[in-house]
């Protein structure tokens, strides 16, 4: 498992510097990713998927909870591992409006990685100028974060999210 990590980080910092090299950038137009922090697996069952990825693979589930009419946020990540996880996401929209479609089709085809960013409303300022096709403008998720998708150039859904900053005066 630390091998298929380090692949996937060393995979990441290839494509990091092939885009520096290809779309140079100056340090003031930096949209603020901070890290790689979910890829998410979309499953035709959650039970059924946490049971394979915690019995059989070995990682073990760091956070759950539910939101919405039968949702849950399930995810996985290696024993001590808390800077990554994978996010177990059911075969369904989230809701009427969401704006991916044929969920069904996509298990066992894909994975969705979810960037973290220092301001996901910047984030897409900034890459909307560039000409980044925006499938979910940023919204406020009941969560905690505020979170967009985004498409490169093949079509391929990425997400950005930002923690919410907590009203003045809330404790966090």
């Amino acid at each position: 498992m630390k091998r298929q990590l380090g692949l996937m980080a060393a995979l990441l910092f290839a494509a990091t510097v092939l885009s520096w090299t290809v779309f140079p950038q100056s340090p003031a137009e930096d949209p603020g990713i901070v890290r790689l922090r979910y890829a998410t697996i979309v499953v035709p069952n959650y039970d059924e998927a946490l049971r394979w990825y915690t019995d059989v693979l070995g990682l073990q589930k760091v956070e759950e909870g539910s939101f919405g009419a039968g949702l849950r946020w399930i995810v996985v990540a290696p024993r001590g591992q808390k800077e990554f996880g994978i996010v177990l996401e059911l075969a369904q929209p989230i809701s009427p409006d969401d704006r991916i479609r044929d969920y069904k089709n996509r298990v066992g085809k894909e994975t969705r990685w979810v960037f973290e960013v220092k301001d996901c409303h910047r984030f897409y300022e900034l890459l909307s100028k560039r000409g980044v096709k925006f499938p979910e403008v940023p919204v406020d998720q009941p969560w905690g974060v505020t979170e967009a998708h985004f498409e490169d150039l093949y079509g391929n859904i990425f997400v950005v999210e930002s923690p919410r900053p907590t009203p003045s005066g809330a404790k966090p």
